[in-house]
């Protein structure tokens, strides 16, 4: 998986790279999860499932799957920018993501004879576990970082972010440069007129 450049947020929220790996270009639609093997890619990429899945063992079903909660935390996040209600589907959509992973807190002790707490879903595929931490991610969001959750405002990019600065109003450098550069374009423009 290639490296992108880092959009506020995305490290820490799983679901905001998820709503993030569809995208506008100058070139069009760019979408990262185009085939499961891509998917397999991506989640090991961001550590939600082991490396084996690099490159095969996920399926279309599995696609499908991450590909429904990609929209639906999309509308979910949107909605809560927007200040209206998500529609009822989206919402199902994600607590059922969530539920279908169920985890329990569970104790081992590591090397160093140190207690170290970890999640354990046992009945479920490591993809499930994994679209159930997006899942569970999404409603974290929604419910404790609402406020700090904006959309890019470069015209044409449909990215979200979490504001990172108080002056930040842009997912990149690039689309910061693009609304700059029409600013200036404008006004020259209007004074040369």
């Amino acid at each position: 998986m290639t490296a992108q450049a880092s959009i506020p947020g995305e490290r820490d929220h799983p679901s905001l790279a998820l709503v993030n790996s569809r995208h506008n270009s100058r070139s069009g639609v760019v979408d990262h999860l185009p085939s499961p093997d891509a998917l397999g890619e991506w989640l090991a990429w961001r550590s939600l499932v082991a490396a084996r899945h690099r490159g095969g063992g996920l399926v279309k079903a599995d696609l499908d799957a991450a590909l429904a909660l990609r929209d639906a935390t999309r509308e979910l996040l949107v909605a809560a920018l927007e200040g209206r209600e998500p529609a009822p589907s989206a919402v199902a959509a994600v607590n059922d993501a969530a539920a279908t992973a169920p985890a329990a807190h569970q104790v081992r002790w590591d090397a160093a004879g140190g207690p170290v707490r970890s999640r354990s879903a046992p009945e479920a595929t490591d993809v499930q576990r994994a679209l159930a931490a997006i899942a569970e991610d999404a409603i974290a969001l929604v419910c404790d970082h609402r406020g700090d959750l904006i959309a890019c405002e470069a015209p044409g990019c449909v990215r979200l972010l979490l504001k990172d600065h108080p002056r930040r109003h842009w997912c990149s450098t690039r689309c910061g440069d693009r609304v700059r550069a029409a600013r200036h374009y404008r006004r020259s423009r209007e004074s040369a007129g």
